[in-house]
């Protein structure tokens, strides 16, 4: 099975539901930590599928990749809710 943004975006939401979202990683399959899971050649590349669904371009600084890092908990946060708005996946009541 093909890894999409819309599997992506509802592992998002099940992330932001918890506590702590930035402690789970939305591509990892049992949302542990990211350092856990790793895909081809040992690459970082679950962070780049979190980075440009918040559209981070990406830069040559190497780490941290995951945003929650990279921006701060809140901004991550926020980027991501936006995201999944502008997006269509949050469906307003």
């Amino acid at each position: 099975m093909k890894y999409t943004e819309e599997i992506h975006a509802e592992r998002l939401l099940k992330m932001l539901e918890q506590k702590e979202p930035c402690i789970y990683c939305p591509t990892n399959i049992n949302f542990g930590e990211a350092v856990q899971f790793l895909r081809g050649n040992n690459t970082w590349q679950h962070c780049d599928i979190c980075r440009n669904f918040i559209n981070i371009k990406n830069s040559h600084q190497l780490y941290p990749k995951c945003p929650c890092n990279k921006l701060g908990k809140k901004e991550a946060i926020k980027r991501t809710w936006l995201a999944l708005e502008e997006k269509g996946y949050l469906v307003r009541l």
